[in-house]
């Protein structure tokens, strides 16, 4: 893909996300110029509910919408134009899309102080702007937590309290099995899973016949036979959880939370000193620098040890690749500058791709631009200044 190409597909882009802000501009001053109307009518207050939930109607029928998803609009458009305006501006000029920005006015609703909401409107453009929906929803929710860990923590207990499992039959000799856990325990049984099923003879040493499950089949199989035979109802988490948390976090100076590994989720700082307290629990040391990158250490061979291993996995979190989001222990250790070139098994040389961007990239098909870079350890916001602008609601599509 040449340049102009690229030019092109960007300002398609930016087309796009204009004419989607110019939509909930107008269906916001719609509903708001509407409702005022009804507000200021002679009439008892059901009476003025009633005659709100037909401005509803009136604009989900005109865009061909549920009247769910117009109250949503609605509410997201107010919430990033009142609390959030320069994320607001940013979905004016089209830098951001009505998906980031239905994102973030979510989490933006979510936020109980003006100085959260604040701190994080000053930030997320800068982020939503160069990283993926699913990289910026995780943002989210670590900046969340660390804004307002309390909120977060008290929020994360009343879920626990709603854990079940549920079995749904098909109809067709299968049936759903899902359960709603604490996720550092559905982390504990995602890991243990994957590292058992790979660990499972390819050859049956008995009969001699290839096991032709794919991955997927051996771990169902597991958890049936698992749940099928095992008995108890208490457990001390023995499978690998990856988190990360400040040590001042962590000894209960600050409320800071722990975060995956993969950075998807952010966990109430108690839960950590929780799985900290027990007696299986293994700690494993990373220096890092002030803007949270670990900080490089080299091997003198090909194959990195262990250590240096585990110190790119917690790095990186993911496949490398932007946009790509498959866990790092289904990823393979690629030397940036190959090995017997003169490249060194170092932090500063390796990083994480999935085997699928590691076989292009070894057939010079995966140019180096699509390459991110490692990852911070530590979400930064910026102190919010004042916002003066003029915003024109209908913009040209």
């Amino acid at each position: 893909m040449d340049q102009v190409e690229q030019l092109l597909l960007q300002s398609a882009a930016r087309a796009q996300a204009r004419a989607e802000f110019a939509l909930w501009s107008l269906v916001l001053t719609s509903h708001e110029s509407a409702c005022a109307e009804v507000d200021a009518e002679e009439a008892p207050e059901i009476g003025k509910e009633l005659g709100r939930r037909e401005v509803t109607l009136h604009l989900a029928q005109a865009l061909r919408m549920t009247e769910h998803r117009v109250w949503g609009l609605v509410n997201d458009a107010g919430t990033l134009r009142d609390r959030a305006p320069r994320t607001w501006i940013a979905f004016g000029d089209g830098s951001i899309d009505a998906t980031r920005a239905g994102l973030i006015a979510t989490t933006v609703d979510q936020l109980e102080t003006t100085a959260a909401a604040e701190a994080l409107d000053a930030s997320v453009v800068a982020y939503a702007t160069t990283h993926t929906t699913g990289e910026l929803r995780s943002w989210l929710r670590r900046m969340r937590a660390r804004l307002e860990p309390e909120q977060v923590s008290a929020e994360a207990q009343r879920s626990v309290e709603t854990r079940r499992v549920d079995v749904s039959h098909n109809g067709d000799g299968t049936s759903w099995l899902s359960a709603l856990l604490p996720t550092h325990v559905a982390i504990a049984v995602g890991h243990r899973l994957r590292r058992a099923a790979k660990a499972l003879p390819k050859i049956d040493a008995e009969t001699g016949e290839i096991d032709r499950r794919t991955r997927d089949q051996r771990q169902a199989d597991l958890v049936g036979h698992w749940l099928t035979s095992c008995t108890g109802t208490e457990t001390d988490i023995r499978a690998e959880i990856a988190i990360s948390i400040d040590a001042t976090d962590l000894v209960g100076l600050t409320d800071g939370p722990g975060v995956t590994r993969d950075g998807e989720a952010a966990l109430p700082a108690e839960w950590v000193r929780e799985l900290a307290a027990s007696e299986t629990t293994l700690f494993r040391r990373l220096v890092l620098d002030p803007l949270g990158r670990v900080l490089d250490t080299t091997s003198l061979g090909y194959q990195p040890p262990d250590s240096l291993r585990a110190a790119l996995h917690w790095r990186d979190g993911t496949c490398r690749v932007a946009s790509c989001r498959a866990p790092v222990a289904e990823t393979d250790l690629d030397h940036e500058l190959a090995y017997d070139r003169g490249g060194t098994t170092s932090a500063a040389n390796l990083r994480c791709l999935c085997r699928k961007h590691h076989n292009m990239k070894s057939h010079g098909r995966l140019p180096e631009k699509f390459i991110a870079p490692a990852v911070e350890h530590r979400e930064r916001w910026h102190l919010p200044a004042p916002v003066v602008a003029e915003l024109d609601l209908w913009p040209a599509v």
